[in-house]
């Protein structure tokens, strides 16, 4: 008989499957780095999730905040592993750092995770699992080994931390931008090596594949609402597939209502219209509609304002105009209500940055953008001022500061750009400049600073530039946005690379031109331990250089 030209079968591979958890209940054991990385993982799929961390070991950071902003799908529990925890319901678990039953107490007292595993479990294994996943991630040996055993007994999932034999599944390095996951799986093999493999892949992907992504999604469902009957299903499918290999990926993450509706009038005779086509299309639909009107419509008008430092006073006057007459103002979330209030029309802001998102074991190794980070608000705010100026709006988009001085102004014009509106720009005086003065810095003094250097801690991914300026006796540094990462500035700047001196006035200033306005004294040496002793928050601007002595006493 003769055989067909396969692919011969490679043994040794894990199965690469897209889990779906949502609403199941993983119990994690660990409180630290190792679990933190592992809560984020899961939280993102939606699921519940009850960390159990005895009172004596120190929880992470990241598992307080995301416990405590997720207090409906995650549960604390401070005690150690009971092998009942296997078999209790997520809802049967309360948050508190107190003991749960007096049962409990004997073991709590002992303040460790460590429980005799020579021992047979009382745990009667005839009942039923109340746990769909289980992750251990301590560095108890024996106590991860008895925790597996008990998991395959009951038939869970689990996976032991840096203990491959141990593990039903592994974690994979994940990439993220929006509903885009890539992941890389070395088979518990070489973690370190993953996460340099979907680094060169998150690089290489095309600009705004996520909003691609997200924007197929949409059609594909308004395809299925035009088009629902099994019948048409073979067609609907080669019609998707021709619109994804035929567009372009930054035309795609383009698409909004208007533009799927027209794309989707080709559907019926299997056509498929281009970018430039839609645009024409809808360009004479707007024309016919302007034509057949009783009256003019209101031209759309997009004006990028902005709002200066934070005290109303300190706005231009057209700045002070322009909110007032606005049918719509955009404004970023720190922009205080003080200059907010001075709009008549709808106002809307800035939804709460939500925390990144982490990938592996490591919460500082994830890469591209997120759901929910920086550019989930952006995008937010871009779809807000995009529906308004298409019903003929004056949309006012509030900025902070300048909308050119670490603003994105360049990237909103460009976007809106992009869908056929044009911005007009007010200025607004910056808070690198205006913090400063509120702190007696002058950035410039004959003898002390003939140079200034505006840069932010926040680069694109939230990572310091990688040309952060080098010392130099009469260059001053502001920095923006910067509270978060003072040890790391700290620390950068000090190195041989840059070369800045210790002693060197690193002045914070908090709140500038605001309520609650604070300016703490420190150096670059000691401008972590001030940040974090005196609790600075942001908006907070460093300013850094000798200029820092010239009015102030030291």
């Amino acid at each position: 008989m003769v055989r067909s030209a396969i692919d011969p079968i490679r043994p040794g591979a894990s199965l690469i499957l897209a889990w779906q958890i949502k609403h199941k209940h993983v119990l994690i054991i660990g409180g630290g780095f190792v679990a933190a990385g592992r809560l984020v993982n899961v939280l993102e799929a939606d699921a519940r999730v009850t960390v159990i961390c005895p009172e004596n070991e120190e929880l992470s950071e990241t598992v307080r905040q995301h416990i405590q902003d997720h207090p409906e799908s995650t549960r604390l529990v401070r005690r150690p592993f009971q092998d009942s925890d296997l078999t209790t319901r997520f809802s049967e678990h309360s948050t508190s750092s107190s003991p749960a039953t007096a049962g409990q107490a004997q073991e709590e007292s002992t303040g460790s995770q460590s429980q005799p595993t020579n021992e047979k479990s009382t745990l009667d294994l005839d009942q039923e699992p109340a746990v769909d996943m289980v992750l251990s991630a301590i560095d108890d040996i024996p106590l991860s080994t008895h925790i597996y055993h008990l998991s395959k007994r009951l038939r869970i999932p689990v996976n032991i931390a840096d203990v491959p034999p141990q593990c039903d599944f592994y974690f994979c390095s994940t990439h993220r931008d929006k509903s885009l996951q890539v992941a890389v799986s070395t088979s518990g093999k070489g973690p370190k090596m993953a996460n340099l493999v979907r680094r060169h892949i998150a690089e290489h992907l095309p600009q705004r594949i996520g909003d691609a992504i997200d924007q197929v999604g949409i059609l594909r469902e308004e395809l299925r609402k035009a088009a629902p009957g099994p019948e048409v299903g073979p067609k609907r499918m080669q019609w998707m597939s021709r619109v994804c290999e035929e567009w372009k990926v930054e035309d795609l993450a383009k698409l909004d209502l208007a533009i799927i509706q027209v794309i989707l009038s080709g559907f019926k005779d299997n056509v498929v219209y281009s970018y430039q086509q839609v645009l024409e299309k809808l360009q004479k639909e707007l024309e016919t509609k302007s034509n057949t009107a009783s009256t003019p419509p209101k031209p759309a008008r997009l004006i990028l304002v902005g709002a200066g430092p934070g005290d109303p006073e300190l706005l231009t006057r057209k700045a002070a105009r322009l909110i007032e007459e606005a049918d719509v103002v955009v404004a970023d979330r720190l922009i205080p209500m003080a200059v907010i209030d001075l709009a008549k029309g709808e106002v809307r802001i800035a939804p709460k940055k939500r925390t990144p998102l982490s990938v592996e074991s490591n919460p500082q190794e994830s890469s591209g953008p997120v759901s929910g980070s920086s550019d989930y608000v952006q995008d937010q705010l871009n779809e807000w001022c995009l529906q308004s100026l298409r019903e003929g709006k004056t949309v006012v988009r509030l900025k902070q500061g300048d909308p050119f001085i670490f603003g994105r102004g360049a990237e909103e014009i460009l976007y809106f750009r992009g869908h056929g509106f044009e911005a007009e720009v007010v200025p607004g005086i910056s808070s690198a400049l205006s913090a400063p003065l509120t702190a007696n810095i002058p950035l410039t003094h004959r003898g002390s600073s003939d140079q200034v250097v505006i840069t932010t801690a926040q680069a694109k991914g939230g990572v310091l530039p990688d040309n952060f300026p080098a010392y130099d006796t009469k260059r001053t540094v502001v920095i923006l946005m910067g509270v978060g990462k003072a040890k790391e500035i700290s620390e950068l700047m000090q190195s041989e690379k840059l070369g800045w001196p210790g002693d060197v006035p690193a002045i914070v200033v908090e709140n500038a031109h605001c309520e609650g306005e604070r300016v703490l004294t420190a150096t670059l040496a000691t401008l972590a331990r001030v940040v974090e002793e005196q609790k600075a928050v942001p908006p907070s601007v460093f300013v850094v250089g000798w200029s820092g002595n010239v009015l102030r006493s030291t």
